[in-house]
């Protein structure tokens, strides 16, 4: 208790903003957070507590519990890093150390189920075995409501991949008691900090439901997602979190329940599914560059992005684990939606354009501040810009969860290749319960502008130090690019510029070389080059290079960045 105390003590002396805030709350200028009650939706009332008698069963076209005994090792993927899973030890499995608590949550959540092709006769039911003995009759993380979610789900997955993995009637009701556990506590925490997470309880219900054959189960879950479909999803159907491989995991989680409820015959529910997924199935187009998927926003540790590339096309290693039939009707919806019109994009906070030979995306909430709750960063005034079909610069994305300074440092503006004033962020840290009203007078809006030659961005984010706008202008040719930076207010700031690259680097002169082909250069500012983690996954990166370039001046100010291609 007192560690906490002093750690929100730090916060408190260390950010104005928060300060500012807490003041105007004494004084009556901000209203408080609407009240709520925790775990229960408003649109629930009449469904909470829930009450699904028995007996519960599993439909028979459940294949059989593997009978046979596992033999020998395998080795099992987590987030970052690979465990052994022994048939003759499997507790080890359960019990081996690991630094990282969402490592643990995947081995409790059996997130590594799907992503193994195949599974040697008997594996699953002794690590579902083992699973139970040592956990299912203790309270732990492992019955977190997400947690349990994501295991119901990776179950009733495995057992229609690779067999039931004990006997059918007990499985019933252990599925029946993770919708009780759910149901109890679903993540509903008021309008203003009610994550992503509650709609994924509504899928595991979901889930539960049509396999259990319990109608009470699944209207239950399909009330939460179909509600939470137009609370975390923006006009252009874009995930409101700031993060473009959430995004692509709540499409595969509408397409998952879509599927689920085609193949039980609930044919209203699949249709409610199906409009929601075509919408977030047009964003995620919009997301995606020739040379594949920028991680803007943090990486959930639940799936690779490799496991869901070509989602967008109903493709991929996810897809590849569907039935047949299941494929054909991904392609037949993928097929049916284009993509998302770049003014609506845009107008949700994504900015994505291209040329014949350049492409670019980039972050932009129109309020400026990432949003929260949610997965986003202090990218404001990045962009991830693609040339020829290969990425040349890049958003490093964030492979570790957590505060401490490693994991902290990606989501700030220091990792991206932006422009930083006074080595601060481009907006102040975001709270749930900050008002609209408050962050305006904090901050002012971000705008953008798409041109045929490239692209504008205005942001106010500054405004707290005494700086009236940034203005970022990007254009593209056949022989290169510029960044023209425009910074308006008063005083003397320093003001860095930087760019992130997965290329090989090396300083000539006052410029910068990237892949002996592009020449990067700002006047006679000489350049630093520092080593920087591209996140892949989450736990797995490689080395890339940050750029930058950094001037004290008196403001105004204007300077350029150019790229020249010197092939």
């Amino acid at each position: 208790m007192l560690s906490a105390f002093k750690r929100k003590f730090r916060q408190l002396v260390n950010d104005p903003v928060l300060r500012a805030w807490l003041i105007g709350r004494a004084l009556g200028r901000y209203p408080a957070a609407p009240a709520f009650d925790a775990h229960q939706p408003p649109y629930l009332q009449s469904l909470l507590p829930l009450r699904a008698s028995g007996p519960h069963r599993l439909p028979p076209a459940v294949p059989a519990a593997q009978e046979v005994s596992a033999a020998g090792a395998i080795t099992v993927p987590l987030p970052g890093l690979e465990l052994t899973l022994d048939a003759d030890n499997p507790e080890a499995f359960f019990r081996t150390a690991v630094d990282d608590i969402e490592v643990d949550l995947a081995r409790h959540r059996f997130a590594w189920l799907p992503l193994l092709e195949t599974v040697p006769d008997g594996f699953f039911r002794t690590a579902w075995a083992s699973w139970r003995r040592l956990f299912f009759d203790h309270e732990g993380m492992h019955w977190h409501p997400y947690s349990a979610a994501e295991r119901a789900i990776n179950l009733i997955d495995g057992m229609a991949r690779f067999g039931a993995p004990d006997d059918a009637r007990r499985l019933a009701d252990d599925l029946a008691y993770h919708a009780q556990i759910i149901a109890g506590r679903l993540e509903y925490f008021g309008s203003h900090d009610t994550s992503n997470h509650l709609a994924n309880n509504g899928r595991g219900l979901y889930r539960i439901g049509c396999a259990l054959g319990n109608i009470t189960i699944r209207t239950l879950g399909f009330d939460i997602l179909a509600h939470e479909a137009r609370r975390i999803c923006l006009p252009s159907g874009m995930l409101r979190e700031g993060s473009s491989h959430y995004h692509m995991l709540y499409l595969r989680n509408y397409l998952d329940v879509w599927l689920c409820a085609r193949n039980h015959g609930h044919t209203a529910d699949a249709e409610t599914f199906r409009n929601i997924a075509a919408a977030m199935l047009a964003a995620a187009r919009s997301l995606v560059l020739p040379g594949g998927l920028p991680l803007i926003g943090d990486i959930s540790p639940d799936v690779p992005p490799a496991y869901l590339s070509g989602i967008e096309q109903g493709l991929g290693a996810w897809a590849a684990t569907r039935t047949g039939a299941e494929q054909q009707m991904l392609k037949s919806l993928t097929r049916e939606v284009g993509a998302a019109s770049p003014d609506d994009l845009l107008a949700d906070g994504w900015l994505n354009w291209a040329d014949t030979r350049w492409s670019a995306l980039a972050h932009i909430p129109p309020g400026g501040w990432p949003f929260m709750p949610g997965h986003a960063h202090q990218d404001m005034g990045s962009a991830e810009i693609h040339v020829d079909g290969q990425a040349l610069f890049v958003d490093p994305g964030r492979g570790i969860y957590g505060d401490s300074p490693a994991a902290a440092a990606y989501r700030t503006s220091s990792v991206h290749g932006t422009l930083r004033i006074d080595d601060l962020d481009p907006y102040p840290a975001n709270k749930p319960y900050y008002t609209n009203t408050f962050r305006a007078r904090i901050a002012g809006p971000a705008k953008a502008n798409i041109q045929s030659d490239g692209f504008t961005l205005t942001h106010g984010g500054y405004q707290r130090i005494g700086v009236d706008a940034v203005r970022r202008q990007w254009r593209f040719s056949d022989t290169g690019m510029r960044i023209m930076d425009a910074v308006t207010g008063h005083g003397v700031h320093q003001i860095e510029r930087a760019l992130v690259t997965p290329g090989q680097t090396r300083i000539e002169g006052n410029a910068v070389i990237i892949d002996e082909r592009f020449k990067i250069q700002t006047g006679n500012l000489e350049p630093v080059i520092r080593p920087i983690t591209l996140w892949q996954a989450y736990g797995s990166g490689v080395t890339g290079s940050r750029i930058s370039f950094e001037t004290v001046t008196t403001l105004p100010w204007t300077g350029t960045i150019t790229v020249e291609d010197i092939r």
